[in-house]
């Protein structure tokens, strides 16, 4: 560990590796602080998703930073699997929306008309990929482009990455303070300090004690989510499956992921009977075959999930160097890339398109608090 570093990143997600990676690979010196082990939490948790369209009804700027970050994964799983030999499992097989009835068709269609690029499928061509889907199906948006990842391994190989490029990695380091004289911050730990030109809070659902230690009101608001998964013996679909109450992510290894329940201000670790029975009503209700498939785990996360629905990523409007990265809600994953470029390029004094700098950054919340660092 130095005494000094360049930025240091409070949490260790797969934003705040990203963010190290990006900077790390730009010559910055990034450590990062994580008081577990790198990417337990809502990154283990989460089913890997990139999904663009399924998050937006019509382009604007939130979806063309979605959009920008889907398409960085190209490159960047090249990358990583040259530097660390890790396949972060980057799926070539898209996703499909699936409306189950005449209301969500509609809704589909609109989708369709709003973005040009996506494929409408009938009701027959929907099961001609998915067999398993009951004759109700009404038609589906399909979605080449938008696949998914295995979040563990995309968080690993960028943490590996990061640490190739020289980054530094604190795993179960617990931050107790962080106060700033002149243009240095010294981040206290429990038994040790570290100095740092920049912070960054990237600590996901437990990112508002931050803001308040800041000044800010709180705007992060954490959302419980359950999943399973089963490892079926024989392939249902390759494409991910988006329905409007639950989600089916088939991995390379065999497993198909399913989630997930939402419970607004959950901070509870454990996953209940009566969220995991919801989840299994929802899913086998449309795919009864599934029943019968070899349970696999179950598991919970909080997704970091932010009072106007989008992430925070920019500088505090008052403390110079000190830097936000969090409320990315259920699109962690997608938007890790993103994120992480963003955050160099701010870091660095480099030019960020300014429709996205304004749409994210913590001067849209509460400014007028007093300043404690």
């Amino acid at each position: 560990m130095r005494d000094h570093y360049d930025v240091a990143i409070i949490g260790g997600g797969i934003i705040g590796h990203a963010i190290s990676y990006y900077l790390n690979k730009s010559g910055v010196r990034a450590v990062v602080i994580e008081k577990g082990a790198s990417g337990s939490k809502a990154t283990k948790a989460a089913a890997g998703m990139l999904g663009v369209h399924t998050e937006h009804q019509a382009s604007d700027s939130y979806h063309q930073f979605c959009q920008h970050s889907r398409n960085l994964y190209q490159d960047l799983s090249k990358e990583l699997h040259a530097l660390t030999a890790i396949d972060i499992g980057l799926s070539p097989f898209g996703m499909m929306e699936i409306a189950m009835n005449e209301t969500h068709k509609q809704e589909l269609l609109e989708k369709k008309h709003a973005f040009t690029s996506l494929e409408w499928l009938d009701a027959e061509q929907v099961r001609d990929k998915v067999s398993a889907l009951p004759q109700e199906v009404s038609g589906a948006l399909y979605m080449s482009k938008d696949g998914h990842v295995e979040p563990a391994a995309t968080c690993e190989a960028l943490k590996r990455a990061a640490l190739l490029h020289g980054g530094d990695l604190l795993e179960n380091t617990n931050v107790l303070e962080i106060t700033k004289t002149e243009d240095i911050f010294t981040v206290q730990l429990e038994n040790a300090s570290l100095a740092a030109s920049h912070v960054v809070a990237a600590s996901g659902s437990d990112s508002g004690r931050w803001f308040e230690a800041a000044g800010m009101a709180n705007p992060i608001v954490p959302v419980k989510g359950e999943c399973f998964s089963i490892k079926p013996g024989r392939h249902y679909f390759k494409e991910a499956l988006f329905f409007k109450d639950f989600y089916i992510v088939p991995k390379p290894d065999g497993r198909y992921i399913v989630g997930a329940t939402s419970n607004t201000g959950d901070l509870s670790t454990g996953t209940t009977a009566g969220g995991l029975a919801d989840l299994m009503h929802r899913v086998f209700a449309v795919f009864p075959e599934l029943k019968k498939e070899p349970m696999q785990e179950f598991w919970s996360g909080v997704r970091p999930g932010s009072v106007d629905g989008l992430p925070i990523i920019g500088e505090h409007p008052a403390v110079t160097g000190f830097y936000f990265a969090t409320g990315h809600y259920r699109n962690g994953i997608l938007l890790a890339p993103a994120t992480g470029r963003m955050m160099k390029d701010l870091i660095t004094k480099q030019d960020v398109r300014q429709d996205f700098r304004e749409m994210l950054s913590p001067e849209r919340f509460e400014k007028e608090r007093s300043i404690q660092l």
